[in-house]
Parts: structure tokens; C-alpha cells; sequence
């Protein structure tokens, strides 16, 4: 018997993203555009049941992921709790003690420059998720190295 033919991966990505209303697609695809351009070698997975978009990385597997609901995007960082946020704009998951996030209403509020910044050091954690969890546990966090100026001649 042969094998069903596997979708279009945009089918499901047009599934997740239909209802949506257009301001809240636009923060999507900028979002989604922003991760993919920060971080060359992501990969991308919809889940239709969760409705969401997770992305994964060859340094840490699973990191991140992009929840459309109504007028607003949430970015959620499974390791969020171990990231240096500096501007404060995570917020702590009830549910999951190392999982934070932020919610996006609007292309113009988008905080690009910290997303890159917490998007650089989710990648930068340890490859092993035990790991990750037991730096959760002893309430570490990553400190990254400050970026060094250009010189000006």
C-alpha cells in the first residue's frame, strides 16, 4: 500500500494563521521573520492542537515558539526563566516554572532588539534539556558577553 503524501508544510501554517485577524497576522509573520533571520539555521513545527509555532535550533533543539490568539502574538521561551531580560518584557508562566514569555499586540511596540538579544541567548543555553532544568532548579541565569563597540577611526 503506498504511503500517504506527506502536506505542504504551509498548509498547516496557513491553517494556524486563517482566522487570525489581520494586524495579529502581520505581528505573526514579522515575528516569525524576525526568528528565522536572527537565527540562521532554525526550523519550524505547527502544531495545529496547541496552535502554535515552534521553532528549533541544531544547538538546543526546541526553544521557542509563536501562540496567535486573537489580537495578539505570544512569544514563549521554554527556558525563559534561565535569559538575561534587561528590559523586563518576559512574564512568568504559572504552569510551567521555567517557561516565560511576552505577548505582542502590534508591529509598532515589537521590541526587536530584545528579542534578538533573548533569542541569541536561548540558543547560547546548554544542548542537554537536563541540564537546562537543573539550572532552573539552582535559579541560574546566562550571562551573555557585552558586545564589543566597533572601533572608530
Amino acid at each position: 500500500m503506498p504511503k500517504p503524501s506527506a502536506r505542504p508544510p504551509h498548509t498547516s501554517l496557513d491553517a494556524l494563521t486563517r482566522d487570525l485577524l489581520p494586524d495579529t497576522r502581520a505581528v505573526f509573520a514579522e515575528l516569525r521573520s524576525l526568528i528565522v533571520t536572527t537565527l540562521p539555521g532554525t526550523t519550524e513545527k505547527v502544531t495545529l492542537a496547541r496552535k502554535r509555532l515552534n521553532f528549533s535550533h541544531p544547538n538546543v533543539g526546541y526553544f521557542c515558539g509563536l501562540h496567535p490568539v486573537d489580537a495578539r502574538v505570544t512569544v514563549e521561551f521554554e527556558f525563559g526563566v534561565l535569559l538575561p531580560d534587561p528590559t523586563r518584557i518576559l512574564i512568568a508562566n504559572s504552569c510551567a516554572k521555567q517557561v516565560r514569555y511576552t505577548r505582542i499586540r502590534s508591529i509598532d511596540t515589537l521590541p526587536r532588539a530584545a528579542l534578538k538579544r533573548l533569542l541569541r541567548a536561548a540558543v547560547s543555553l546548554p544542548r542537554d534539556r537536563s541540564t537546562r532544568m537543573a539550572l532552573t532548579r539552582t535559579g541560574a541565569k546566562l550571562v551573555l558577553p557585552k558586545p564589543r563597540r566597533r572601533s572608530q577611526r
